[in-house]
């Protein structure tokens, strides 16, 4: 093998709280490390103009160097592009090397507006691959008509100088929201419909009827998403004595918040829930285990392919299709209500149990998880032989 540094193109979002930008950030400040590769980032317009960067979301230090990456200069040949634009993967064929275009695909499906003018992947260069992060997400490339050769699973990972457990943060952190006494349950996202949002204040209802010192902390995205106007939406749908139940133990948030606010967050829960419907990976599981907080999660989805019962309880699911256009359906689950708040008051009445279930957790995040252990995947993808 050359000792030639091998050049790496990636193409997406820095400086803003979006999964993809985060992705493709942890993945370049691990790449950074390496001494065999040339690496340049492209960055790509933000589909929405309300949306603005934000600085603080990863060190000084770490920003410096993600600001320093350069871009391609003219002439630059990369290997390998890997590009995360995700309201309709880069399909293109690259000028050079191989494209490897990310795509989460929640539904399993390659939407019409995902894939403008194409019919199937038949009609694309055979030097454009697909990155996904779970094999949940990869059916639906598979579906599109891309060989299995083309389509690579690398799941997510976590920080663990960030993500991990810490007794000292979590006691202040809780006494900061003033849950000191109280059982608490977090669940982060941009509250649309396929996190289940209204799954999970329809138990937590059922919840406080007999555990009635419980908290539920919901982490929004408001600067992305209208995540604070669907929160009170789906707590103004239920019934008013349960409205008012939850809404006097709900404590939301929808700040944009650097890796280290994020942390504090999740080692404040005693439990992370997350009864989604559709998801691609589903990142905050993973980084709610990596801080030592046990998970309710559904089953069937993406968190089965890295959750493990030791910590995860899955919450039942049914397999439905969801209506995404006037042509189109997707694959998505149905959480079963009543097997959740059977969960969550398991939880609740088995602390000691939930605690030590967190603890295996984090174990199992930074066994298998980190940003360098996936990266290391990554690169064995687009780049074979790479060391």
């Amino acid at each position: 093998m050359s000792s030639a540094r091998r050049p790496v193109l990636v193409e997406g979002w820095r400086f803003i709280h979006h999964s993809y930008a985060l992705v493709a950030q942890c993945h370049c400040l691990s790449l950074m490390r390496r001494s065999g590769l040339d690496l340049r980032f492209r960055e790509l317009p933000f589909p929405h103009a309300a949306w603005k960067t934000t600085a603080g979301i990863f060190t000084p230090a770490q920003e410096r160097a993600l600001a320093e990456l350069p871009a391609p200069e003219p002439g630059f040949a990369p290997e390998a592009t890997f590009t995360l634009r995700p309201e309709a993967p880069d399909f293109s064929a690259p000028s050079s090397g191989r494209r490897f275009a990310f795509g989460t695909a929640e539904y399993r499906l390659l939407a019409e507006e995902n894939r403008p003018g194409l019919r199937s992947a038949a009609e694309l260069s055979d030097t454009v691959h697909v990155v996904t992060p779970s094999h949940w997400a990869a059916l639906a490339f598979e579906r599109f008509g891309f060989p299995a050769g083309r389509i690579h699973v690398v799941p997510h990972g976590i920080d663990p100088a960030v993500l991990h457990p810490d007794d000292v943060s979590r006691a202040a952190t809780r006494n900061e929201l003033g849950l000191q006494g109280h059982f608490c349950f977090l669940s982060v996202g941009a509250m649309t419909w396929n996190k289940g949002l209204d799954v999970l204040l329809a138990a937590f209802a059922r919840v406080v009827e007999t555990e009635p010192d419980v908290r539920l902390l919901l982490k929004g995205s408001d600067a992305l998403y209208p995540s604070r106007q669907l929160v009170r939406e789906v707590v103004g749908d239920l019934e008013a004595g349960a409205r008012r139940a939850v809404a006097e133990r709900l404590i939301y948030d929808g700040r944009t918040l650097s890796a280290q606010a994020m942390a504090r967050l999740f080692r404040a829960a005693d439990c992370y829930v997350s009864p989604y419907r559709a998801e691609g990976f589903n990142m905050p599981v993973l980084e709610a285990m990596a801080c030592g907080v046990a998970v309710l999660c559904t089953a069937g989805g993406p968190t089965d392919e890295f959750t493990t019962p030791a910590f995860a309880r899955p919450i039942r699911s049914r397999s439905l299709r969801r209506q995404l256009s006037e042509k189109e359906s997707g694959d998505a689950l149905e959480p079963d209500c009543e097997h959740l708040i059977e969960l969550m008051r398991e939880a609740v009445r088995e602390g000691d149990r939930t605690r030590a279930a967190g603890a295996l957790a984090a174990v199992h995040a930074a066994e298998h998880f980190t940003w360098d252990a996936v990266t290391d995947r990554l690169v064995a993808e687009l780049l074979p032989g790479q060391a």
